[in-house]
């Protein structure tokens, strides 16, 4: 056997192991990986390989696993990057396109118009009294409920309120 040859410590079982996860981990194939010994150490299983040929070896395998775990780090990345950049939804977005119903941009000027008219500083109870002023004036529980002619009504509750400011 190669191992009696050599004279030298043989590869532990921790070794074995850890070759064998890393190998799993990058998805590479049992012919890939004996084609590699054989070039690199000319044996074909890693249990033919001394203690500091398999620390080579296992060296080589974290260089590769760790080169491949920031490919896909970055691919992942840029990937959200373009995401942010190309299609970040606004507030109330997914609340357009309803026939008959208020529009994002109507919401969203709503809120910005009660956010300036409020005196309170703190957001969730300047969003309960958002809730309490639109139920007081349309009947509607909460901002999303409204049509355009209710919204049309907010917004100009909310002008006649900045202009006497």
């Amino acid at each position: 056997m190669a191992q009696t040859q050599r004279k030298t410590k043989p590869i532990t079982a921790a070794q074995i192991k850890r070759i064998h996860t890393i190998l799993h981990v990058l998805g590479i194939s049992d012919e890939n990986y004996r084609a590699a010994l054989e070039s690199r150490f000319s044996v074909t299983t890693c249990k033919d390989l001394t203690i500091q040929e398999a620390k080579s070896f296992l060296d080589e395998l974290e260089k590769l696993a760790l080169k491949t775990d920031r490919e896909r780090y970055q691919t992942k990345m840029n990937k959200a990057a373009e995401e942010f950049a190309g299609k970040q939804p606004k507030r109330f977005d997914n609340l357009d396109n309803r026939p008959g119903m208020a529009t994002g941009a109507q919401l969203r000027k709503i809120e910005a118009s009660w956010q300036e008219i409020s005196i309170i500083p703190e957001v969730e109870p300047r969003a309960r009294a958002l809730r309490r002023f639109i139920q007081r004036i349309t009947g509607v529980a909460d901002i999303r409920f409204l049509d355009v002619e209710m919204a049309g009504k907010v917004i100009n509750a909310m002008t006649a309120m900045q202009r006497r400011g």
